[in-house]
């Protein structure tokens, strides 16, 4: 019984972990051509980014930070959508806890 609780818990905690999306659109007011990423790591969608929606469970410890052409133009931990951005970007880095998110 023990060793199924802990399995359990195991199984939530991933579900938990994984639970993001970084949608991407490349025109203002999520128009246009889009992409959805729902896993760790550095991506290249092959447009510039003109709208975003970022979601993440409260206290999950995900973040994504945004790039342009190599410079930090965003981050963002909790979830945040915005139609128009100040500054549109090129590439996502997205991680958990400690992860260094940087831009390439």
């Amino acid at each position: 019984m023990f060793l199924k609780c802990i399995v359990m818990m195991l199984i939530a905690h991933l579900v938990l972990v994984s639970a993001f999306s970084f949608e991407a659109w490349s025109q203002n007011n999520f128009q246009g051509t889009s992409k959805t990423y729902t896993q760790r790591g550095t991506y290249k969608p092959g447009f510039t980014i003109k709208s975003y929606r970022w979601d993440s469970l409260f206290n999950d410890r995900c973040c994504v930070r945004m790039c342009n052409n190599g410079n930090d133009v965003g981050y963002w931990c909790q979830s945040h959508s915005n139609g128009l951005p100040s500054s549109d970007f090129n590439e996502i880095v997205i991680g958990y806890n400690n992860e260094q998110l940087v831009c390439t």
